[in-house]
């Protein structure tokens, strides 16, 4: 283990946070008016910046390449990291306990939305909850291409992109797909917010849900629920979260064609290259469109959306637009496992809300903000199940799993399962860590079941009431699970492993 990397990538995290102020101190001073809200919040962003300079300085001289042991404290050490000073504004401005802010604070920062603040809270609390859940979504994207490769071996992302990903533990590489993941994140916020601006929400409004949906971090913040266009809005930005933002930076960036010099005038060369330009777009379209997991997204929320709205027709007449946007909205909520829910959701059948909890076991795509087990996780079971029926009629088949015209090495087949295995042990583990607060087992899976999946609240199971009402030790167990299932399990795993084989460390 190499402590100096541990420092040094703890450092970068912080002075990343450190610009995420700027946020709430330009409300506070030009919309508020109030400079002592303004002063407190930059009080935090210099303390933020100072121990950044700690960690930097304790770091410096460290090695290029990133060790296994040090990756997997490095990842579970960012999200309290931030929270220590994150938590600050929810217990000054917010009147909540110590812990029922650390609680809100790792809830935005994993993607959870676990409001336990008052409806009529501040509105810069609200916006720093989005704001935290905005970055802890970022910073998730991240360590995706980065640091979990290396904790994982990404099992699953190599297959939802054909060609070579350039994951690597070394320093340089990291840094090269961290600003990719970076750019193609604040370009899709930028463009959410400018949707929500266009369907009637003020300027700060349109921030707060655009951050809040791109992130799928969600909460009980719903301006404008009278406005459908407000709802649409949202389902396409969380639909967009779901995505693989990897897919999308492969699409943007070879979509422009590269500028050479050439013969003949201006107008002809203009008309060449835009013809060229649409022409990339077009292969890009048909790429994308042909994507396995991209087609299994539609297939899944098309089956979804389908079963709802039959098993709502059967018991009353409604109006058909109205209902099919309605539970549209609901599957790519929970399918994103934003968990954004309507007024209309406690008219659902207890089958509807079902089928609705049971987009969230999906999530989005590899290489999205997502939580879940993952499209093309799921595909690669189904694949393996099939392949294994096969192999019980015809014994001597050998059979080859391909997922995007990719064959599925063993190892990746092998880390799926365990993944699968793992999750439902997990589960299990954290619902009887749960129950021992006094908790019923209805409440004890739901609580489970939304923390592991960073969904958050379940309508009917589970709410932030529950989380209030739960003891210290309870508290403080759900915070565990909630960075456990941002980080799927693995990265704890290692770190456990590593710290009993000390005696082999350098193998770490």
């Amino acid at each position: 283990m190499d402590k100096k990397i541990i420092f040094s990538l703890l450092s970068n995290v912080l002075i990343a946070f450190s610009v995420t102020f700027a946020v709430p101190i330009f409300y506070a001073v030009v919309f508020m008016r109030n400079f002592d809200c303004a002063v407190f919040f930059a009080v935090i962003g210099i303390c933020v910046l100072a121990v950044e300079r700690i960690l930097k300085k304790l770091g410096s001289g460290h090695r290029r390449r990133l060790p296994l042991l040090s990756a997997a404290i490095s990842a579970l050490l960012v999200y309290p990291t931030i929270a220590v000073f994150g938590f600050l504004p929810f217990l000054y401005f917010g009147n909540l306990p110590p812990l029922d802010a650390l609680l809100d604070t790792i809830s935005n920062l994993t993607s959870a939305g676990i409001s336990l603040l008052p409806q009529d809270s501040l509105y810069i609390l609200k916006l720093w909850q989005s704001v935290l859940m905005w970055f802890g979504s970022l910073i998730f994207l991240v360590m995706l291409v980065t640091v979990m490769p290396e904790i994982s071996g990404c099992f699953g992302m190599t297959l939802s992109l054909p060609g070579k990903q350039n994951f690597s533990p070394i320093f340089g590489q990291m840094l090269i797909m961290a600003q990719r993941m970076i750019k193609v994140y604040t370009a899709l916020t930028i463009f959410s917010v400018a949707i929500f601006k266009f369907v009637g929400l003020d300027f700060w409004d349109s921030i707060l849900m655009a951050m809040r949906c791109i992130s799928t971090g969600g909460g009980n913040f719903f301006p404008a629920r009278e406005n459908i266009y407000v709802e649409y809005a949202a389902a396409f930005t969380m639909l967009l979260a779901c995505g693989n933002f990897l897919l999308y930076y492969r699409l943007i960036i070879t979509a422009p064609p590269p500028i050479v010099k050439q013969q003949g005038n201006f107008f002809n060369r203009g008309i060449k290259y835009f013809k060229t330009f649409w022409q990339n777009i077009n292969r890009n379209a048909k790429r994308f469109l042909s994507n396995s997991e991209v087609k299994a997204t539609v297939l899944i929320i098309f089956i979804g959306v389908g079963l709802i709205n039959f098993s709502i027709y059967q018991k009353e007449n409604l109006n058909v637009s109205e209902t099919f946007m309605q539970t549209f909205f609901h599957v790519i909520s929970f399918l994103s496992t934003t968990g954004i829910h309507l007024e209309t959701f406690k008219d659902f059948s207890d089958f509807d809300k079902f089928l609705i909890y049971m987009m969230a076991i999906f999530g989005g795509c590899m290489g999205s903000v997502t939580g879940g087990v993952k499209i093309m996780r799921v595909i690669v079971l189904m694949k393996i199940a099939a392949a294994e029926l096969e192999k019980t009629i015809h014994p001597r088949m050998v059979t080859i799993i391909n997922v995007n015209k990719i064959s599925v090495p063993q190892e990746i087949i092998g880390r799926i399962l365990g993944f699968f295995f793992l999750s439902c042990i997990t589960l299990f583990v954290c619902a009887a860590g749960l129950s021992i607060s006094g908790l019923s087992f209805s409440e004890s899976v739901g609580m489970s079941f939304a923390c592991l999946t960073n969904l958050g609240n379940l309508p009917g199971l589970c709410d932030p009431e529950n989380f209030l009402n739960l003891p210290s030790v309870g508290k403080i167990f759900c915070m565990a699970i909630l960075i456990i299932g941002r980080l799927e399990i693995f990265a704890v795993l290692i770190l456990i492993a590593g710290l009993i084989a000390r005696r082999n460390i350098k193998e770490w």
